[in-house]
């Protein structure tokens, strides 16, 4: 009789144990998530840099050459169209301009890469560039975005500043 006692309390705790559980899962969880997704939206919205600046970030403006590519003839690209918006935005350039820390160890020949193929990231600055709409631009942080994708891409820390220039939009 004792064992019929017992197994009904090992039961009972099992059942219960297993209630518990399906709750944790179906309501604790969801808030979780959400709390977590409120986090990152309120982290990207004030623009939150995580990640440790390294050694190869740590320049002075004498450290700084400018590399120009200009564009034979003034650049008119379009802007993506906004949602419910009938109007064309235009952006014009003259060229562009990279600044590279002269201290980087791959200084030379990212120089040498860019200056004698320079198609790649003019090609790469313009792909960034028009992929926002017209209300969306902001100079400043199309340029961030344009060093992020250029360092990524010729897997550098050298590329330290884009500027475009003759900037006129439209």
């Amino acid at each position: 009789m004792k064992k019929n006692i017992l197994t009904v309390v090992i039961m009972a705790a099992t059942v219960i144990n297993l209630v518990l559980t399906i709750v944790l899962v179906f309501s604790v969880m969801p808030a979780m998530n959400k709390t977590s997704n409120l986090i990152d939206k309120v982290a990207s919205v004030i623009d939150l840099e995580i990640e440790d600046k390294s050694k190869d970030e740590e320049y002075t403006m004498a450290d700084l050459e400018p590399l120009d590519l200009p564009y034979d003839e003034k650049q008119t690209w379009s802007f993506t169209m906004a949602e419910g918006s009938e109007e064309k935005h235009y952006v014009q350039l003259t060229g562009i301009t990279l600044s590279l820390n002269m201290k980087a160890e791959d200084f030379e020949n990212l120089k040498t890469q860019i200056s004698t193929n320079p198609v790649y990231a003019k090609d790469l600055v313009k792909k960034t560039i028009t992929a926002y709409t017209f209300d969306e631009f902001d100079q400043t942080k199309a340029c961030k975005e344009c060093v992020k994708k250029l360092q990524e891409m010729y897997d550098t820390k050298a590329i330290v500043d884009v500027i475009l220039v003759g900037t006129l939009l439209t």
